[in-house]
């Protein structure tokens, strides 16, 4: 219900997790309370917390609507989880939240990439690619994720991050300096490695602000759209008023939003136009910026501190940032190894022992540091471009003159091969001619041809009849045969019967 007062989110709109502290050194959210545990006091939950930590830290999560309104969260079942989700655009050298999705452990993540592309602004089909962004510390540990195996197979649980990407942009021609996640995140573990989260290079990115002012920017951040579904982290008192139920939220976390000021982009203006007369200007004059006071934490004694404390630091961050030229330093090409990020954070944890104007001031000097040192980086990796573009330009000229020479070489050759042709081509022609004289005489021949075959025709028709007639003249010849036969028998009888009468005479 304090809550609910405090940021106007209706009770039945939330749903608190317990954060984990794991292995790798990393907190998550590990599970949402029971509904016995929502019921009871606060002060009966088990915290899960750091060892320096008096405070049970609480994941707050809301659903918002179009019009940034809570509205009823997503329903979860007891078996579902819950992944956090960024984006990374590898041309803009971006990573991003874009939101949260409970799943079910069992299914794959082959199922969600629609859902993906539609958190993304990406057309439903396009191919991505997504990796699990594990731990940030000691070192970057960031390992692709096997869409075709399920959540439970990925080892993916509750609170963990999964960062996608066109898969595109992996493959693609154009010079990308960190082309996947993995890569952006080791360039941004090796310019910061002494941050502890990717959270903390964003932070070390801006100017300080207290905590009243992330507060009243938190106000600002909600009417993005973009900002609408990030959840917030509270904090809840362990101490007596803990007893009672009594709930804050803890803005130290809020170094996720999105800051928007006119002076800062002046002091940006600034150091793009002119980064070593910017550095001139705050020496010399100083920059004012106004700051809301800073709030102590409720419920905790402020420990004293050292006096001399505040003068040793600001004077060692001095000694760091202009004891010695870094920007000649750099211009030389030297890369000396200071860390003026760790001063600064021993500022910002001693707060009370400095003046607004003074954080104002070391704020604006170490961003203004940082972005030095990221521009000369650039300026050396553009550089290396530069060589590698040259080299590249080199060979090509080489290799244009060795495809001149190939070209000039063909030249001569489709000349020759073009005489040999036009020769062909008369030859062809003489063929053609022949040929046309000989289609003349097949033509002729082919005449003669039928009129042979009409004659041959015309002579079996002669053979036909011949045959008949032979036949006809075997048949008769047969017949006289047989009649001459008959005639010699009876002449023979007669014979006979003449020679009787000749030797007796009759008469």
């Amino acid at each position: 219900e304090e809550v609910a007062k405090e940021f106007g989110i209706p009770a039945r709109f939330q749903r608190f997790w317990l954060w984990a502290k794991r292995q790798n050194h990393t907190f998550r959210p590990c599970r949402p309370l029971t509904q016995i545990e929502e019921a009871g006091p606060v002060g009966q939950l088990k915290p899960v917390k750091n060892d320096e930590e008096e405070e049970l830290r609480l994941f707050l999560e809301v659903e918002r609507g179009l019009d940034l309104h809570p509205i009823a969260l997503l329903e979860k079942s007891e078996d579902d989880i819950l992944l956090f989700f960024k984006l990374y655009d590898p041309e803009k050298e971006e990573l991003r939240y874009v939101g949260r999705l409970l799943v079910n452990p069992t299914g794959e993540p082959s199922e969600i990439l629609t859902r993906l592309n539609e958190l993304a602004g990406y057309d439903p089909v396009e191919e991505i690619k997504i990796y699990e962004e594990i731990k940030f510390i000691p070192k970057v540990m960031c390992e692709p994720v096997d869409e075709n195996l399920t959540f439970n197979g990925n080892q993916l649980e509750n609170g963990d991050i999964l960062c996608f990407q066109k898969a595109s942009a992996i493959d693609t021609e154009k010079h990308i300096r960190y082309p996947d996640v993995p890569s952006y995140l080791e360039y941004v573990h090796n310019c910061y490695p002494d941050a502890a989260s990717y959270l903390e290079y964003v932070h070390n990115h801006r100017v300080f602000f207290g905590p009243s002012d992330m507060e009243s920017e938190d106000e600002e951040a909600l009417e993005e759209q973009n900002e609408n579904i990030l959840a917030k982290e509270t904090n809840v008192d362990k101490n007596t008023e803990a007893q009672q139920s009594k709930v804050d939220i803890d803005t130290s976390k809020a170094n996720t939003s999105k800051f928007v000021s006119k002076d800062f982009e002046e002091i940006d203006a600034m150091i793009d136009e002119d980064a070593i007369a910017a550095i001139d200007r705050v020496l010399s004059e100083g920059i004012t910026l106004t700051l809301k006071s800073q709030h102590s934490v409720h419920g905790q004694e402020v420990p004293k501190l050292d006096p001399n404390l505040p003068e040793q630091l600001l004077q060692e961050l001095r000694d760091i940032a202009f004891k010695e030229d870094l920007v000649e330093k750099f211009r030389e090409g030297l890369n000396p190894k200071v860390n003026f990020n760790a001063v600064k954070e021993k500022i910002y944890s001693n707060t009370d022992a400095f003046s607004s104007h003074q954080l104002e001031l070391v704020g604006v000097v170490v961003n203004l540091l940082n972005n030095i040192v990221m521009m000369y980086e650039k300026l050396e990796n553009l550089k290396k471009e530069q060589d590698t573009a040259k080299k590249s330009t080199d060979q090509d000229n080489e290799a244009l003159k060795e495809t001149r020479q190939k070209i000039l070489t063909s030249k001569i050759s489709f000349t020759n091969n073009q005489t040999q042709l036009n020769s062909l081509d008369a030859q062809l022609a003489d063929f053609k001619a022949k040929l046309e004289k000989l289609k003349g005489d097949r033509t002729k021949i082919a005449e003669i041809q039928d009129q042979e075959k009409h004659r041959i025709s015309s002579l079996n028709k002669e053979v036909r009849l011949i045959f008949r007639r032979l036949l006809g003249d075997q048949i008769k010849l047969k017949s006289v045969e047989d009649q001459i036969l008959e005639a010699q028998t009876e002449l023979e009888s007669h014979e006979k019967l003449y020679r009787i009468f000749k030797a007796t005479p009759p008469f």
